[in-house]
């Protein structure tokens, strides 16, 4: 692809992306299902401007990147790893494992592609809920803590199995798995206990210097950061974000915290627009009507095996009702965590290609209902002050 052509496609996925935020605003519906939706319009299943190449991935993980490197700042390390959302995360991947087996079975599918189908299930697209919650001022409310801690820790099982499922097939020694999987824990009990305090010394430290010559170089170094560790996130085995989001947990207590808020406004706008609108690109509405069944019974699945799988436990821990109901049902969307699951899968000849198609489409369909149901939960009950609200920061399109 020229130069020229990947210019072309940015513009036209950021002007789509403004569409899809008016279109929701007048519609009062959320605006992250506006630009999803015009994302459907611009890809091949009508327009056809755009498709879901490497570059549109790249742009999209970026985006992903950037906003869960946020929604870290906005979280605090103590309150996401506890042993409440250790117990909502561990049920909300149990269940959507042994569910996501069950419909494979059904559909007559083997027993190692059914295990694929349970694994896809597994991870909750935090970069999803994250957003929802920023554009409906909860990102600090209990509920949403809960969620996002969960979250994190199923991604982290989901890449966890993904890396013994895979190794099956390719006779990996059980010695090996065992070893990568904890390079994994020591890599986010590391960032857990030590990236805290070194992350936020050493940032502080160049924020000092920053501030007496460029106050902006302190977002610059903090990207720098990210981008790093996302890097050994990836080289372990594990999605970018996850170690995007550790990287902003561990500068949630910083003195430069407004530096690095400030800095990453635009970044977030541009970059979550063009993470929604791939989101869109990614569906092909022709492959939904040859397997339609099994995408309705596969999404339906997938949404009540996090909604009993993390609800349930949610309510046991100490949750009312309707804020566990609020926990499982922003624990349903699947995103970017698996439709990486899923390309492994196919490109390693364990799930065909419809199967891969039918993630996306359940992917796309529980994002949705999360985004919409999501909303309307917060809004029909009483307003919650278990949190502080914040404004609406990564689409900052609203101003």
């Amino acid at each position: 692809m020229e130069a020229s052509d990947i210019f072309f496609k940015l513009s036209l996925m950021l002007v789509f992306a403004i569409i899809g935020f008016a279109a929701s605003k007048r519609l009062k519906q959320p605006v992250s299902v506006g630009i999803i939706i015009m994302g459907i319009v611009l890809g091949p299943s009508i327009l056809g401007l755009a498709d879901y190449d490497d570059i549109v991935a790249v742009i999209a993980q970026l985006g992903s990147i950037v906003l869960l490197f946020i929604a870290g700042l906005n979280s605090n390390i103590r309150e996401i790893y506890t042993k409440r959302n250790l117990y909502v995360a561990f049920w909300g991947a149990v269940m959507p494992v042994a569910g996501g087996f069950a419909v494979g079975k059904l559909f007559g599918y083997d027993i190692m592609t059914s295990i694929f189908i349970g694994t896809t299930l597994t991870a909750t697209c935090l970069g999803i809920t994250s957003a929802v919650l920023k554009e409906i001022g909860k990102i600090r409310t209990e509920t949403a803590k809960a969620m996002i801690g969960a979250a994190v820790i199923d991604d982290i099982l989901s890449l966890s199995i993904l890396s013994i499922v895979i190794g099956i097939p390719n006779h990996t020694s059980p010695t090996s798995i065992i070893l990568k999987l904890l390079l994994v824990l020591a890599f986010v009990l590391s960032m857990i206990f030590l990236g805290e305090k070194l992350l936020t010394r050493l940032v502080d430290r160049f924020n000092d210097i920053a501030i007496r010559h460029a106050p902006r170089l302190t977002f610059v170094f903090g990207l720098a950061i990210v981008f790093l560790f996302s890097y050994l996130a990836q080289l372990l085995g594990m999605a970018p974000i996850i170690g995007a989001f550790l990287a902003g947990v561990s500068l949630a207590g910083s003195r430069s915290i407004n530096s690095l808020m400030a800095g990453s406004e635009y970044f977030e706008v541009v970059f979550t627009s063009i993470f929604f609108i791939s989101i869109g690109i990614v569906v092909e509405l022709g492959a939904f009507v040859e397997l339609f069944w099994f995408i309705i019974v596969l999404t339906v699945v997938a949404v009540l095996t996090k909604v009993l799988g993390s609800g349930i436990p949610a309510y046991r821990m100490g949750f009312k009702p309707r804020d566990a109901l609020i926990v499982g049902v922003g624990m349903a969307p699947r995103g970017e965590v698996a439709f990486i699951i899923a390309l492994n899968g196919m490109l390693i000849g364990l799930i065909s290609k419809d199967v891969y198609s039918a993630v996306v489409f359940m992917s796309f369909l529980t994002t949705v209902i999360t985004l919409v149901f999501l909303k309307m939960l917060y809004k029909s009950g009483s307003k919650e002050h278990d949190g502080h609200e914040v404004d609406f920061i990564d689409l900052r399109l609203n101003r």
